[in-house]
């Protein structure tokens, strides 16, 4: 592809008056007046309630779908970890063994599981994290991309040393922790336990070819393994990063502008009473993605969301895994993906034309697109696209949007409507803490 990237500029734009709560949220700088934080939280208060309510049917969507159509389980339990049931729940335990009772079948459950088992306890289920991680890696296919999955008799081959158990204590210490909680200062943060064992995993088969939903479900999963000590192959990564370069569109548009606000975070001047927020301007040409590797279709929302935070990912495990030196925040397909979003922006639609119909700017899988939005943001660590803080709008909207039963239409749509407003997503440099008090 011919890409234009121009150098970044920064500039100072002071905060007048008395200073701002902030709250340093997924990498960026998030100031919490934006928002009504008491409608957020009964919002998700609500929306969990619903999600409850239903319970005992999200197992049973996996037995009418099967494995490739069942992911409900596993996104209900994951929105359960972030939206604060306790795991001793008689919901969120069923949902639990209803899970962990399952074979390792499908793309979108595997990755979702590996997910939910680094948020509770990393080091307990280390195993079985690396299992997701050896049934991932044996279903990425030649070409870098995933697709529903299937089987992989690998996996019973996984060997992992029984670590000796760990306390995991409540943060303590002067300087400031870095939480994804939401509301400042919320009290008895806990730290995951640290991850003494590191558990090669390598490609043993290759899976079939696939699509960039299941794709970028895949890294998703990857990075929770990641965190967990599970240690990918370069190939792996060097693969799937070449995926998401190769198929990512060139519509040869004019260079537009990106605005990244607080990535540096807050500045004082030298006598400690101004504060400065810094924003950096970037300028690349606008091109994104769409659901599979093809120059008939144009760019979407929902597929260039999840493009942008899958590189991010592989940027992320590559330099961790001491492979290529990467750093996501230089990464110009990411900011030519970013700068799609900001010129196609939106919080109440899905921008561009879908894939499978709904037409121009239509509603079809627009809740799957707010929380891939949530992920690329903090993933790529900006509140702002363009001139679009993205967050607060979309919190506004989808308050608004809530039915009065609690839900957003449906159990999946719900789902992805309170990760939004949870802010679910940690950032690729806040890997060690939990979701949460209680955990």
């Amino acid at each position: 592809m011919n890409r234009m990237l121009l150098l970044s500029v920064l500039l100072l734009v002071p905060v007048k008056g008395a200073r701002a709560q902030q709250v340093e949220q997924g990498g960026g700088l998030f100031q919490s007046h934006e928002v009504d934080q008491m409608k957020v939280n009964l919002a998700i208060t609500k929306g969990v309630a619903y999600l409850k309510k239903n319970n005992a049917s999200h197992m049973t969507m996996f037995k009418l779908h099967g494995e490739r159509e069942g992911s409900r389980c596993e996104l209900v339990l994951y929105t359960y970890v972030h939206g604060g049931v306790e795991e001793k729940d008689d919901d969120f335990q069923a949902l639990f063994k209803n899970m962990m009772d399952r074979g390792l079948e499908a793309t979108y459950c595997v990755a979702l599981q590996a997910m939910i088992l680094e948020e509770i306890e990393r080091v307990k289920h280390q195993k079985r994290i690396a299992q997701c991680a050896q049934f991932l890696v044996d279903n990425q296919a030649t070409t870098g991309s995933w697709s529903y999955g299937d089987p992989s008799i690998f996996v019973e081959e996984i060997d992992v040393p029984t670590a000796a158990p760990q306390r995991r204590d409540v943060a303590s210490g002067t300087g400031p922790i870095k939480s994804r909680e939401f509301d400042a200062g919320a009290a008895g943060v806990k730290t995951k336990p640290v991850v003494k064992n590191k558990v090669k995993v390598s490609k043993k088969r290759d899976g079939t070819n696939g699509d960039n939903s299941n794709t970028q479900y895949a890294a998703l999963g990857l990075r929770a393994c990641h965190d967990s000590g599970i240690v990918l192959e370069a190939k792996v990564v060097d693969l799937a990063m070449k995926w998401w370069r190769e198929c990512q569109k060139d519509e040869k548009g004019a260079p537009e502008e990106l605005i990244e606000g607080g990535v540096n975070g807050p500045e004082k001047s030298s006598k400690g009473g101004t504060v400065a927020q810094s924003l950096i301007k970037l300028l690349a040409v606008p091109n994104g993605w769409c659901y599979v590797d093809h120059k008939e279709h144009p760019a979407y929302g929902s597929m260039t969301v999840g493009a942008v935070g899958a590189l991010a990912i592989y940027n992320y495990i590559g330099d961790n895994d001491g492979g290529k030196k990467r750093s996501w925040k230089k990464d110009k397909d990411i900011h030519e993906g970013l700068v799609w979003l900001a010129k196609n922006y939106s919080v109440t639609y899905n921008p561009g034309t879908h894939e499978h119909g709904g037409g121009v700017n239509g509603q079809k899988q627009y809740y799957y697109y707010l929380y891939g939005l949530e992920r690329a943001g903090l993933l790529y660590g900006t509140e702002m696209l363009g001139s679009h803080k993205w967050y607060p709008e979309g919190a506004k909207v989808l308050i608004e949007a809530q039915k009065s039963d609690g839900s957003w239409d449906d159990a999946l749509n719900t789902c992805f409507a309170i990760l939004f407003l949870k802010r679910a997503t940690k950032s690729l440099d806040v890997a060690t803490h939990s979701v949460s008090g209680n955990r």
